[in-house]
């Protein structure tokens, strides 16, 4: 297997931006994020991509947080082996503390975002928060 190329935390952003404007959405990373989005009652298509969106023009490379190697890859097809990005800051939009896992996926054509989480931060994360 050819291995993917981690990008620095400004690079994943951008190209995270890149494709949900290219795309006009978004893949789900595994099964628990539907869950996530239910309990923040983000519930329809349009309002999820809406909420990536926002996470993607709020976080900053600074919000970076893990996960760390060699834990910082996919282990779930059909996306295994894919460099994982997670950011945890305070969200004006959604007035709470957020944490937003992604990969980027990368085929034959466009590269594609695949959201693996998007909750409110838990207790562990909340020192690592950084101001915006």
């Amino acid at each position: 297997m050819i291995p993917f190329l981690q990008l620095d935390s400004l690079s994943a952003i951008a190209a995270a931006k890149k494709a949900i404007e290219e795309y006009g959405r978004f893949w789900l990373g595994n099964e628990k994020v539907e869950a996530e989005f239910y309990y923040l009652d983000i519930l329809t298509e349009r309002e999820r991509l809406m909420a990536v969106d926002i996470a993607l023009q709020e976080i900053l490379p600074a919000c970076r947080l893990g996960p760390q190697p060699p834990d910082d890859v996919s282990s779930h097809p059909p996306f295994k082996g894919r460099h994982l990005y997670a950011f945890c800051w305070h969200s004006e939009e959604f007035k709470k503390d957020l944490y937003f896992k992604f990969a980027l996926v990368s085929g034959s054509g466009s590269t594609r975002l695949a959201v693996y989480s998007f909750h409110e931060a838990a207790d562990k994360y909340k020192g690592d928060i950084k101001p915006r």
